[in-house]
């Protein structure tokens, strides 16, 4: 299942080539992740008052994409840790929000998280009606990174 969500008059910053470098690295988690980092982009930006806040201190709509991108790639350990039993739970750190942000202060911080367990509770809801299964067939290959539709 693919969730891009592009509104008319917004260019697209992430592109499934930043998930992978090589043809083996083309999976299914990997294609997760990619879609982890479109549907947190996404609630970023309807959340008008976060936008709108990370405009005022400098974060435009590449650096929220980019961010968004390295925030999903962190994901893979704990979703891994979470699949084999390791953790009970996926946790959202600020750290990596602070390191990326060093400047955008801590209620902002709060309000990324908020959005980031927003984001991976939706991406997941739709997850349990779609046939890819990308956590459960997570090392297999994800023949939607070789489809012309999603390059940007």
């Amino acid at each position: 299942m693919t969730h891009l969500q592009n509104p008319v008059n917004r260019e697209r910053f992430i592109s499934p080539d930043a998930f992978h470098n090589s043809e083996t690295e083309k999976t299914k988690l990997n294609w997760f992740l990619f879609e982890y980092a479109l549907e947190y982009e996404a609630h970023i930006q309807r959340d008008m008052k976060l936008h709108t806040r990370l405009d005022r201190k400098g974060v435009d709509d590449r650096a929220i994409a980019v961010f968004c991108i390295q925030h999903a790639k962190q994901m893979r350990w704990p979703i891994l840790d979470r699949v084999s039993g390791k953790s009970g739970s996926i946790e959202f750190g600020y750290r990596s929000i602070e390191a990326y942000f060093p400047r955008i202060g801590d209620a902002l911080v709060n309000h990324l998280l908020t959005t980031a367990a927003k984001a991976w509770d939706s991406l997941t809801d739709k997850c349990v009606s779609c046939p890819t299964r990308c956590i459960s067939e997570r090392d297999k290959k994800a023949m939607m990174f070789d489809e012309p539709f999603y390059r940007l």
